[in-house]
């Protein structure tokens, strides 16, 4: 229970990465906030922590909207009176593209909007509140494509190496208020972009032409992760959870990447 008593919001928490955290935390006592634009998916994900015997609440938000975001702030005020932990994880992919010639301005555009500007706009919005209360722990999904220039998606790539350097800003920024701010970089998750992105390494790739989908996504992993298995949204969960306890006081700024040893630093 190293989250009990804590007020939890997980943006994106409607599914997949984002599901996987807003559960960790309600399992380690913390209630939680649910802002999605899948609001079927956050509520379903809400009447699983209230299950669990914590408060949950799903809200409709889009995180590129400063007025969605503001008044989905106000509402978690109003229903908890604080905010002490912001997990950003709301994002987007963008079309393959190999070469980078192959995406277009649009694909940029969307995907900066979502995976950069949204993490300020939600930042920005939440940080008032920890700063009136000198207490906030903030994690940022990014990615080891932030880390490592991906060809399969150059607009996704750069904007995780923004939330990236977007972290450390964020997290020098607000230290002097007690506030931790770290990324957490997940590797290979079978997500269901990978069925967009297995045709796309087929078409540049033939050793993969009479590969499946699932079959394309496993040779990827155990071709370039040394632990040689795929990562999990638990994975993630456990890992937002450690670094929003106070086990992890002292650490902030940083990214963890949680990747099966595919990038060393």
């Amino acid at each position: 229970m190293r989250l009990k008593g804590r007020v939890a919001m997980v943006t994106g928490g409607g599914s997949g990465i984002g599901r996987g955290i807003a559960l960790c935390m309600a399992r380690e006592g913390a209630d939680v906030v649910i802002p999605d634009v899948n609001v079927a998916g956050a509520k379903a994900v809400a009447r699983e922590i209230q299950d669990m015997g914590r408060r949950a609440v799903a809200l409709k938000t889009d995180v590129t909207s400063e007025k969605s975001v503001g008044g989905m702030v106000a509402k978690t005020l109003k229903a908890f009176g604080r905010i002490d932990i912001l997990v950003n994880n709301a994002g987007i992919q963008a079309p393959p593209g190999m070469p980078f010639t192959r995406n277009a301005a649009a694909d940029w555009d969307q995907v900066y909007a979502v995976n950069v500007k949204g993490i300020f706009i939600v930042t920005k919005a939440v940080a008032e509140s920890m700063i009136k209360h000198q207490y906030g722990k903030i994690v940022n999904i990014a990615s080891i494509a932030g880390q490592l220039p991906s060809p399969t998606s150059p607009p996704y790539s750069v904007s995780k190496a923004g939330a990236i350097v977007l972290t450390k800003m964020t997290a020098r920024d607000l230290a002097p208020h007690n506030i931790n701010v770290n990324a957490i970089c997940p590797g290979f998750l079978w997500t269901p972009f990978w069925h967009v992105l297995s045709k796309e390494i087929r078409r540049v790739d033939p050793g993969y032409a009479k590969m499946n989908d699932r079959e394309v996504f496993e040779a990827r992993l155990k071709a370039v992760t040394p632990l040689k298995r795929e990562q999990t949204p638990d994975d993630i969960g456990w890992a937002a959870v450690f670094l929003c306890s106070e086990e992890a006081r002292n650490i902030t700024g940083q990214s963890l990447n949680v990747d099966g040893g595919v990038y060393m630093h």
